[in-house]
């Protein structure tokens, strides 16, 4: 069994963290436990808790490192010049990460806290900013929507992405004939965003293109 000492702390927290995806990935979620994890490291499970509060602080962790390779290729999105474009490539990162990594991406939306017990604030602004990116985008597509109309848009597209997302995941997409989840987030995007754009509330973009009484 290895010793401490042979790592740093912020080394065996990134061992501890690349342990549980490479584990997620083999087995899923239901197996994972802290001595699992503390055994394929070559540590105690003690180890552990002087890293982690607990499994779930662990799991936490992972999944932050999941929504910080989503949020940096949406970032890179964001400088797209136009708004609809840059809302479809974040969607199709979001779809590449469920296809392609699908237990992490399950992990992330699966995990639940023990006791009800609140996400910390580290992590729910890691979820936070995921929307805001969307509503930024959004912002530019109609600039009169109000904050709630934005705020309402950006998770209406998320239930229907992570809805597709959820399908292809299970298999279950043959039931409406084995249609493309590619086609079908573009079209989603598309129509719903045509539709959101032309509907929503202009009254405040139009009291202040005529603030000056013109």
């Amino acid at each position: 069994m290895a010793r401490r000492n042979e790592h740093s702390k912020p080394e065996l927290r990134a061992l501890a963290i690349g342990t549980v995806r490479t584990l997620v990935a083999e087995q899923g979620l239901d197996k994972l436990s802290v001595r699992q994890v503390a055994l394929r490291l070559g540590y105690a499970p003690a180890m552990l808790y002087h890293l982690f509060a607990n499994l779930d602080d662990l799991i936490l962790h992972v999944n932050a490192n999941t929504l910080d390779g989503l949020l940096d290729r949406m970032d890179a999105a964001s400088g797209m010049e136009n708004p609809e474009a840059a809302m479809t490539a974040m969607a199709h990162y979001y779809l590449d990460l469920s296809r392609a990594h699908t237990p992490l991406w399950q992990l992330v939306f699966e995990h639940r806290m023990a006791n009800g017990a609140a996400v910390p604030a580290w992590y729910a602004r890691r979820t936070r900013a995921l929307f805001l990116m969307v509503e930024r985008q959004l912002q530019r597509l109609a600039p009169w929507a109000t904050e709630e109309e934005r705020r309402l848009g950006a998770r209406t597209l998320w239930g229907g992405l992570h809805g597709i997302c959820v399908l292809q995941a299970n298999n279950k997409l043959d039931v409406a004939g084995d249609a493309d989840p590619r086609a079908m987030v573009d079209s989603l995007l598309r129509h719903y965003l045509a539709d959101w754009s032309a509907t929503t509330n202009r009254s405040s973009g139009d009291a202040s293109m005529h603030g000056d009484g013109v």
